[in-house]
């Protein structure tokens, strides 16, 4: 029998009111996005990496990924990330963030972007249109940039060349309510106003969710999936994740989705696995540092996400940073579209 918390209980007490107030959020959203004025990133062709629901997609390594194809593929291109800079003190009045930007300046997404991408530009601010007008002309930018766009899908104010918008496949099937009774910023028809839909974390086991999606939708289909790779130290060593067979391993992270990222610890088979979830973006604390060196005497290692690490000024030395190997089929078609839309 299903037992319910008293978070749980309140939430369906309260769903009748959250569902009427999602109708509420679609007429303003709906209204947003019709009278807003769009404005045109001067010579630069935009990608938008975008989602429909709330944080978690997926949405960093993806663009990680897509700046490293685009790069490879477009050598001469300059290309620029452009982000909120969600939290980011940079993010009120425009940042270029560096190797050298701390995650309170630049937000954890953009740093972690920029240490991946120390090609690209990135460059934060709540108003994208100027961080791009005021960079271009302060780095005397003379050619025309590839312009990522962060989370886009819902950025009205700004046009874009194609729009690429990520569906996590963990919790796809989940998602039905718009905010704030669920999860989504758009009801699943907005897919229509997508150039490709690409299936964030998929797995085979989802596959038939992806072909019901593709009946319904003419758009080109992707499939990005992220697997464990390697452990990486702070002092650089490298292992393999085999390591935590058999061993006390605590888990700890503050990412949107942190349920796969525990999954992904799990299929190595620790004797005993803890976890600790934080809120996404969470900035740790002196007091959060103190405890993780308290907890690291009890386990055999601690793990967390590279987006965890920059935040970490005192990481203990049993602490392993999880690292991805992404792939994406049908990359060729991807890049076959890209430039026949860029050239």
């Amino acid at each position: 029998m299903k037992s319910f918390t008293p978070l749980s209980l309140l939430q369906v007490v309260l769903f009748p009111i959250l569902y009427a107030l999602s109708f509420v959020y679609r007429a303003i959203f709906l209204l947003d996005q019709k009278f807003t004025e769009k404005k045109k990133l001067p010579g630069a062709f935009v990608i938008s990496v975008g989602n429909l629901s709330m944080g978690g997609t997926g949405k960093t390594p993806f663009s990680i990924y897509l700046a490293k194809l685009i790069h490879r593929e477009f050598p001469g291109k300059k290309i620029v990330l452009l982000s909120r800079g969600y939290g980011a003190t940079g993010s009120k009045n425009g940042y270029r963030v560096t190797i050298q930007s701390t995650p309170r300046e630049a937000g954890d997404e953009p740093l972690l972007l920029k240490k991946h991408l120390p090609f690209a530009e990135v460059w934060i601010g709540r108003d994208r249109y100027a961080s791009y007008l005021r960079f271009k002309k302060e780095l005397k930018m003379q050619e025309d940039p590839i312009v990522i766009l962060d989370d886009g899908f819902q950025h009205h104010v700004l046009e874009r060349d194609v729009d690429l918008v990520l569906l996590d496949s963990s919790r796809i099937h989940r998602e039905r309510f718009l905010i704030p009774a669920g999860n989504l910023r758009e009801p699943i028809s907005s897919l229509t106003r997508a150039d490709w839909i690409v299936f964030s974390k998929y797995e085979p086991s989802v596959e038939r969710i992806v072909q019901n999606i593709q009946k319904k939708f003419p758009q080109g289909i992707l499939r990005f999936s992220s697997e464990p790779d390697k452990l990486l130290s702070p002092d650089l060593q490298l292992d393999s994740p085999k390591i935590f067979y058999g061993k006390k391993v605590y888990a700890f992270t503050g990412i949107g989705n942190p349920d796969v990222f525990f999954s992904m610890i799990r299929k190595f088979q620790p004797l005993e696995l803890e976890t600790r979830a934080f809120r996404d973006h969470h900035s740790y604390t002196m007091e959060d540092e103190n405890a993780l060196d308290t907890i690291s005497k009890d386990n055999d290692y601690l793990v967390c996400t590279e987006k965890d690490l920059i935040k970490i000024s005192r990481p203990p030395e049993n602490l392993k940073i999880l690292l991805l190997e992404s792939k994406l089929d049908k990359e060729e078609k991807l890049v076959s579209f890209l430039k026949n839309k860029i050239v």
